[in-house]
């Protein structure tokens, strides 16, 4: 059993696990407390509980042990207590992580089994700026254990107010160099890619591709961009996320080739749009017409590219289903954090994801 407790109260157990909610569970003749009881020693198998619990209560058989296991499975209270532990090192480096995961754990699928999986993932970063600061310094965080970087700028100091990942010493710099040498500091265990060159087209993004399990990007420049990466992900089967900062909002979005609407279907949804004035993607049509001047600061920044972090995180173990795939999402720091959810549909008639075979949702995702 997890690190868990619980009170009576009545006929009724209620567990306590997650601090912000509670499980209650029935249990008149005190059988789920006494199994509870010996799940918490983690040292029996199926059959030495039923045999064990059949003491105080004859009556219960190794089926019904076996559903209630099952049961509180379902309810992620327990895990495997043979599960093959992480190197030490990886023990002490990882310990919020593998807390964290301990979460969304189950028998079939330990902390550490979502550890791995991101030890073991390669992702490609398109830009190492505002957003793309944010997000390599929390993917080395999370253990990812392959980055490749693309960035064609240096850093210059009106990059400070946002991009933490450089310092005045880089002025001048290529910044996917900077960026390198800064992650490789905070995490000698990284195998980092650089890539010095702009996006011009898909052709530049597919070679990055092959064996990378997800892209995330941040590019805005040129305003094809998002057309070009969609195009590149689609043709490798490879999903991607995006993030970006409005004037008093962030957006972030994601696309999971073969399971979701592609970008594609957004801008097919845009031009079909028939409510006036009022709809939201007038504004998106006609935003390339607006000069382009970055008003993205620090907490904006490190808002979007953590919600993009978290968004990747979804895709790369599993632990949940991609929040924003197929769907911008939006976060109004103006007024406080205020969020919205925009789908765009599927286009039945859309190239793009023609190409790309339907594929059943991943498994082992809640």
């Amino acid at each position: 059993m997890k690190e868990l407790t619980w009170q009576r109260v009545a006929d009724e157990l209620v567990v306590a696990f997650d601090p912000s909610e509670q499980i209650v569970l029935a249990d008149p003749s005190g059988q789920v407390e006494a199994l509870f009881r010996l799940l918490r020693e983690g040292t029996r198998d199926t059959v030495r509980l039923a045999g064990e619990l059949a003491e105080d209560y004859p009556d219960v058989t190794a089926t019904e042990v076996e559903s209630a296991i099952e049961a509180l499975d379902s309810l992620r209270l327990l895990e495997n207590a043979e599960r093959e532990p992480l190197p030490d090192g990886q023990v002490e480096r990882y310990f919020s992580n593998l807390a964290f995961f301990e979460t969304f754990a189950s028998l079939d699928r330990s902390a550490e089994d979502f550890q791995r999986r991101l030890l073991d993932s390669h992702v490609v970063v398109l830009g190492a700026g505002g957003l793309g600061s944010t997000v390599l310094l929390n993917l080395a965080g999370l253990g990812v254990g392959r980055l490749t970087v693309l960035d064609h700028d240096r850093v210059e100091p009106r990059n400070f107010a946002r991009q933490f990942l450089y310092s005045d010493a880089d002025i001048g710099s290529l910044k996917v160099e900077r960026a390198a040498a800064r992650l490789l500091a905070f995490h000698p265990g990284l195998r980092v890619r650089t890539v010095a060159r702009r996006v011009t087209g898909p052709a530049d993004v597919a070679p990055l591709l092959p064996d990378a399990d997800l892209l995330i990007t941040g590019v805005d420049r040129p305003d094809e961009v998002d057309v070009w990466v969609n195009e590149a992900c689609l043709a490798a089967g490879v999903p991607y996320v995006r993030g970006g900062m409005l004037p008093t909002r962030v957006v972030y979005w994601s696309v999971d080739p073969g399971r979701s609407a592609c970008y594609s279907c957004a801008l097919r949804a845009d031009a079909l749009a028939t409510d006036g004035v009022r709809t939201a993607s007038v504004a998106r049509r006609l935003a390339p017409q607006l000069p382009a001047v970055n008003r993205g600061i620090g907490p904006v920044a490190s808002l979007v590219g953590s919600l993009v972090a978290m968004e990747a995180l979804r895709y790369l173990t599993g632990f949940a289903a991609p929040a924003a795939a197929g769907r911008f999402r939006v976060v109004d720091f103006r007024a406080g954090g205020t969020e919205t959810d925009q789908p765009w549909p599927r286009d039945p008639d859309c190239a793009a994801c023609a190409a790309v075979p339907t594929r059943p949702a991943p498994a082992g995702v809640d």
